[in-house]
């Protein structure tokens, strides 16, 4: 999702709220699903213009506004 917004790890940190390693992890699949670190990076995504969309086959499809 960052990529579509040109994004680094560390843009993400910034606008989450997070500490860079945080991301990693995050980016890594070592975080929880449901962590709140997680959240705040899908919210920062989310406010940053990139939708998060399930499909009729439960895929997970990103897209930019």
């Amino acid at each position: 999702a960052r990529a579509l917004l040109d994004w680094s790890m560390m843009d993400l940190a910034q606008a989450s709220g997070l500490s860079h390693s945080t991301v990693r992890r995050l980016e890594e699949g070592s975080e929880q699903r449901g962590s709140r670190s997680r959240l705040h990076a899908v919210e920062a995504l989310r406010r940053a213009g990139v939708r998060f969309v399930v499909t009729d086959d439960g895929t997970l499809a990103i897209a930019r506004n």
